[in-house]
């Protein structure tokens, strides 16, 4: 893969995703989460032209998905471009950006009373679940499905951690979990995953402090890899990323649209 989104994205589904690589596409599909929509879709090697031509090629890769979801692998893609070409479309187009960690992490302390530890029970990862679907709510993803896609995503986690893949951390105050993100790696490669905080817990510190957190136990495992961290591109995500001391790397472009009947 050329752009280091796509690459790290099927390092973190590695063994729960199947590949089809062919000549001018990946056809990228999760059989046990169909709802999953970045879990089953196509990524293009070469820009497109055709939004029609492109659509219908995606239908014919997965005939059975209800949703569509498309990528380009092409670091720097420009977006202009793209929404050009899907403008009488009702495909949402997005850009997201990957910030790479060339030196040291800036260091935060976790805020006072908070405890950082991984995700270990039913009821810590049922927590992460419901932090994930109030934000998809807000969001307005699709609630058909929802609970269903949320319950297998963690099942896999969980699968990927007990093969030690990677780790999942949460912030908790007493019982109760504010924050969480994961953290994935292989011996090029590092990649946190959906982060996420509390509504009600935001701008306190407590995602700065997860990364740290993550990043330390990580790096203790692959001390020569690569960090890297996506976010849509000039979100406060990807603020806060910059003032961690992470540096933008280059954009990847994506387009979808949810199942017809939601």
């Amino acid at each position: 893969m050329r752009a280091l989104e796509f690459d790290t994205d099927l390092m973190v589904q590695a063994g729960q995703c199947d590949v089809v690589d062919l000549p001018d596409r990946i056809i990228q599909t999760t059989p046990a989460e169909p709802n999953f929509w970045f879990g089953n879709r196509v990524l293009f090697r070469d820009p497109p032209r055709d939004a029609a031509q492109v659509i219908d090629g995606f239908h014919g890769d997965l005939p059975h998905t209800r949703h569509i979801c498309l990528g380009w692998d092409i670091p720097n893609l420009p977006l202009d471009h793209v929404r050009t070409v899907f403008a009488q479309t009702d495909l949402v187009v997005e850009q997201s950006e990957t910030l790479a960690l060339r030196g040291e992490l800036n260091r935060a302390s976790a805020p006072k009373g908070l405890t950082i530890r991984p995700l270990v029970s039913a009821a810590d990862w049922a927590q992460s679940e419901a932090i994930s679907k109030r934000d998809l709510l807000a969001d307005k993803m699709p609630v058909r499905g929802m609970d269903s896609f949320l319950s297998k995503r963690s099942k896999g986690r969980r699968a990927q951690i007990e093969k030690r893949m990677g780790q999942w951390f949460g912030a908790f105050r007493g019982a109760d979990l504010v924050g969480d993100m994961g953290i994935f790696h292989n011996d090029r490669l590092i990649r946190y995953q959906s982060v996420q905080t509390h509504f009600d817990h935001r701008r306190q510190g407590i995602c700065s402090a997860l990364l740290c957190a993550s990043l330390d136990w990580a790096r203790a495992r692959a001390p020569d890899a690569l960090a890297v961290i996506v976010a849509n591109a000039e979100s406060d995500a990807g603020r806060l990323y910059r003032r961690a001391g992470f540096a933008a790397l280059e954009t990847t472009i994506s387009a979808f649209r949810p199942p017809d009947d939601g």
